[in-house]
């Protein structure tokens, strides 16, 4: 007995030595370097309306570089939300929340670097990758002036594109762009919220879109915070149906 133990032993570390001597030989396989970037940026966006990062994604713009944004919904139709110079994408998740709601795919990335305009290519370009049919593009304030940028140098044309107050140069040039850019468009801005009526009524005179409407609220609210009542049944309605919405004549 003493000795059929002795070799069930003798046979047990054996085999424990070959698995030992096995594992020494593996290589873990090699980490993906995009992959770990990718992660890098998702893990330090600075995003603090958010709880956890399951709603964040990295973007890939034409040059490769990464920007975080805020993804939610997975409709067929896709949103980009370009927020204001003074916050981040965090500006937009409330509103995000409620497009995914109702079937729309949103997209929200962070354009607070300069090269802001095609960052927001980036996330047309993400929305189409990930399938979805048609896209719009929204922006408040500053990110209103790169909605239309954005939208003017991007091919296949977006389908829509609403401007909330937005500056006619700023990081990039409305004014330009509008003359390029034959998307059904919606300028938005409030009356009394200082020279914002004024730019949004010389980028309407400057449009060439077909389509296009000119809403001037009596306001001081500014870029995200127009986005209430009228105006957003309006950009609801734009999204449904955008050539129809943006003919619809403003009530007297």
């Amino acid at each position: 007995m003493r000795t059929i133990t002795t070799v069930t032993r003798g046979l047990a570390a054996a085999v424990l030595l070959a698995v030992v001597a096995g594992c020494g030989t593996d290589t873990p396989p090699p980490l993906d370097p995009s992959a770990v970037a990718r992660q890098r940026v998702i893990d330090t966006a600075d995003l603090d309306c958010l709880d956890d990062r399951s709603p964040v994604v990295a973007i890939t713009d034409a040059e490769q570089d990464m920007t975080a944004a805020i993804q939610a919904g997975t409709g067929d139709t896709g949103v980009v939300l370009l927020h204001q110079a003074d916050g981040t994408a965090c500006q937009w998740y409330a509103f995000a929340l409620i497009l995914a709601q109702r079937g729309y795919r949103a997209l929200a990335p962070d354009i607070t670097s300069r090269d802001a305009v095609e960052v927001a290519q980036a996330g047309i370009a993400h929305l189409r990758a990930g399938g979805v049919k048609r896209v719009f593009v929204i922006g408040a304030s500053r990110g209103g002036t790169v909605a239309l940028a954005a939208s003017a140098a991007t091919s296949p044309p977006v389908d829509g594109v609403i401007a909330l107050s937005a500056p006619t140069v700023y990081d990039a040039d409305a004014l330009t762009a509008v003359t390029k850019l034959g998307a059904p468009t919606i300028l938005v801005a409030g009356d009394l919220d200082g020279s914002f009526a004024d730019n949004a009524r010389e980028l309407y005179g400057l449009s060439i879109a077909k389509h296009k409407r000119l809403m001037i609220r009596s306001t001081v609210n500014h870029g995200v915070t127009l986005v209430d009542g009228q105006v957003e049944q309006a950009l609801m309605a734009f999204l449904a149906d955008p050539v129809a919405t943006a003919d619809a004549p403003e009530p007297a």
